[in-house]
C-alpha cells in the first residue's frame, strides 16, 4: 500500500510544533513511516487574510492525501464576527478537497488565550467559533472539525506569554498532549482512505484508553477512573476493558 502524505498547515502553533518534534526526534509525530509521511508549514502570525496563506502555504507540488488546518487565532479580534470567521475556515477546507485535491482536510478547533494577551472578548469569540464550524463541517464530506482535548479546563497549558503552549525543557505535557491529539486526528480520520490492518503505536506511556480515537469510536464504554480517594471496583474496571476489547478485534474482523 502506498504511504499517506500528511500536511499539517497553520501558523506559530505549527511551527512550535514541528521545532518540538524534530527536538523530540518524533518529526513524524511519532507515526509509522510506513504509513505516513508528515511535513509542516506553520508560518508565525499566519491570518486567512494574509496574500502569503494561499500564495505560498496553500500552494503544492505534491498534492497531500491529508490535510491538518490549525488557523484563525489570529484573525479574532474585538470586530471579529465569528460565524463569518468560521465560514471563511471552512472554504479553505473546501478549497483543499475541491481546487486542490485533498482527501481529507482536519479542522483543528480554536484555542483560547490568556486575558492580558489578546482582545477583550477574544475567548468568546473563538468558543463561537468553535461551535459554527462543528455546525458548518457536519454535513461536509471530506472536511472534519477536530476537538482538541485537555485545553479547556484552565489555561494551565499556556506559557509566559499568554498565547503559546508551554513548552519547556521542564515542562513540556501541554506540546505533548498537542501533538498527540493531532497525531490521532490523523489516525481516526485517515481510516476514510484506508482501513487500518493493526493499531498504531502508541505514545510512551500512552494507555488505550486514553487514545483520542479510542474514545471516539467507542465512547459508549469510557474508562471508568474512580475519583481521588475512591477505589474502583477491580471487577468493573476488568469487565469494562474486556468489553472494549471484544468491540476492537470485532471492528477489526469486521474490516
Amino acid at each position: 500500500m502506498s504511504i499517506l502524505n500528511v500536511c499539517v498547515i497553520g501558523h506559530s502553533y505549527i511551527r512550535r510544533l514541528r521545532d518540538y518534534c524534530m527536538q523530540t526526534e518524533t518529526d513524524n509525530l511519532n507515526l509509522d513511516p510506513g504509513v505516513f509521511k508528515v511535513s509542516f508549514r506553520g508560518k508565525g502570525s499566519l491570518r486567512l487574510s494574509k496574500r502569503v496563506f494561499r500564495a505560498e502555504i496553500l500552494h503544492f507540488d505534491s498534492i497531500p492525501d491529508v490535510v491538518v488546518l490549525q488557523i484563525g487565532e489570529n484573525d479574532t479580534c474585538e470586530s471579529t464576527n465569528s460565524e463569518k470567521l468560521a465560514r471563511d475556515i471552512i472554504s479553505v477546507g473546501q478549497y483543499l478537497r475541491d481546487g486542490v485535491g485533498v482527501k481529507v482536510v482536519i479542522i483543528g478547533q480554536l484555542i483560547r488565550r490568556m486575558q492580558f494577551a489578546s482582545c477583550q472578548n477574544f475567548n468568546v469569540f473563538v468558543v463561537q467559533t468553535n461551535e459554527h464550524l462543528k455546525r458548518f463541517a457536519e454535513p461536509l464530506g471530506g472536511i472534519y472539525f477536530w476537538g482538541h482535548q485537555g485545553f479547556w479546563r484552565d489555561f494551565h497549558y499556556l506559557g509566559p506569554d499568554g498565547v503559546h503552549l508551554l513548552c519547556t525543557p521542564a515542562e513540556d505535557q501541554p506540546m505533548r498532549k498537542f501533538r498527540r491529539s493531532i497525531r490521532n486526528a490523523v489516525i481516526l480520520h485517515s481510516k476514510v482512505l484506508r482501513p487500518p490492518l493493526c493499531h498504531p503505536k502508541r505514545e510512551p506511556g500512552e494507555m488505550m484508553w486514553q487514545r483520542e480515537e479510542y474514545h471516539h469510536q467507542h465512547h459508549q464504554l469510557k474508562y471508568i477512573g474512580g475519583k481521588k480517594g475512591k477505589k474502583e471496583p477491580e471487577n468493573s474496571r476488568r469487565l469494562t476493558l474486556s468489553m472494549c476489547y471484544q468491540i476492537l478485534i470485532k471492528n477489526v474482523w469486521q474490516k
